[in-house]
């Protein structure tokens, strides 16, 4: 299934093994990893292609499903459970309802996700008719060719979704050493979908408008640099190679998106922001939980986001600069009475649909323990 900008392989949890270790020798045999470029499997040999949701019947009573996110290494043998997907989540709702684990309500259904990387209910409303949801409309997403029935995704519940904590250094800025810098530079941890720290592009020498295969290596290795010490901030595992996600942020400016064929206005947006990844690749769209985790961000005060808007006044929609264009993220955030920065409301639109569906095939012999 397509959810947003991504691509993933949807199986049911009855159908995958419960033993952690045969599962993962299992989802590496299933999406032909490793290998740079999965021939020998499902995988797409992309970051955006290697992906996978389990779904099962819901474990709390909250809940209409559970569902559980697999991010696939391409050349590692790497099974990685840290993270929600928030472009795969928009889909989770279509297979719910086309495969009848809750019934169809038109015009529309709203379902309710258990996600089980994270431990957080996520809310979606799918478009029905006809007894089954919709895949046509008039939505547009930055980064998919076709336009598509809306499914409008709430994660305002999600507050703390990985570190426990909105602020989880109880700071809207801190400041970290880079060594290839020999000096500090200021980030910015949040954590509301995914966790994420946010670096100012220009302290690393770059504009926040470059796109995949435009960053030097020794971007990428600063850039781990600071994912490394905001983990042992956050109290994340140090095996961990993906959050916090690392995001470039770079105040508004004009820029041509990967396609080539448009150029993104300044005036379209609030700023730019690009996230990398550890080993040297960047997302050619935007993740879906790191740009909830921007659009919150922009609206607290003293933030690396914040300070590239310009302001941190809301709730109003946060308009992100991407590679593939632009996503507008609704965000609603205040302050309590202990005068504690709170989520209130975040969502945002995707589109989503069924690809194929049938049998897929596994090597016995990649299944077996050595």
């Amino acid at each position: 299934m397509r959810g947003g900008t991504s691509k993933a392989v949807f199986l049911a949890q009855r159908d995958v093994p419960s033993d952690p270790q045969a599962l993962q020798r299992f989802l590496l045999a299933l999406f032909g990893s490793p290998d740079v470029r999965q021939i020998d499997g499902l995988g797409g040999a992309d970051i955006l292609t290697s992906k996978c949701a389990i779904i099962g019947p819901p474990s709390r009573p909250d809940a209409d499903i559970d569902y559980t996110f697999v991010q696939i290494g391409i050349d590692q043998p790497s099974v990685s459970f840290e993270i929600v997907c928030g472009n795969i989540s928009s889909a989770t709702g279509v297979y719910a309802l086309q495969e009848r684990l809750i019934p169809v309500q038109e015009p529309a259904t709203t379902v309710r996700v258990h996600n089980t990387n994270t431990g957080k209910i996520l809310r979606m409303v799918v478009q029905c008719a006809h007894g089954e949801p919709r895949v046509e409309g008039d939505t547009e997403v930055d980064g998919v060719p076709a336009k598509g029935a809306e499914v409008a995704l709430d994660y305002s519940g999600t507050s703390g979704a990985t570190t426990g904590r909105l602020l989880p250094t109880g700071q809207a800025r801190d400041s970290v050493y880079v060594s290839k810098l020999g000096r500090e530079i200021p980030v910015s941890i949040i954590d509301v979908g995914t966790a994420c720290v946010f670096i100012r592009a220009a302290d690393l020498g770059v504009t926040g408008t470059e796109l995949p295969g435009q960053l030097g290596s020794d971007i990428y290795e600063m850039a781990e640099e600071v994912r490394r010490w905001a983990a042992d901030r956050c109290n994340l595992p140090a095996s961990g190679t993906l959050t916090p996600y690392q995001i470039l942020i770079g105040e508004a400016q004009d820029y041509r998106t990967i396609g080539g064929d448009r150029i993104v206005k300044s005036s379209e947006i609030d700023f730019v922001a690009r996230m990398v990844l550890n080993g040297g690749a960047m997302h050619k769209a935007f993740p879906g939980g790191g740009s909830v985790c921007l659009s919150v961000a922009a609206q607290i005060a003293g933030t690396i986001p914040a300070e590239a808007r310009g302001s941190h006044a809301g709730p109003t929609r946060i308009r992100i600069g991407h590679p593939s264009g632009v996503i507008g993220i609704f965000a609603n955030v205040d302050r309590t009475a202990d005068d504690e920065w709170t989520v209130r409301e975040v969502h945002f639109t995707r589109t989503a649909r069924r690809l194929m569906d049938g049998t897929a095939y596994v090597r016995r012999a990649l299944l077996e323990v050595d």
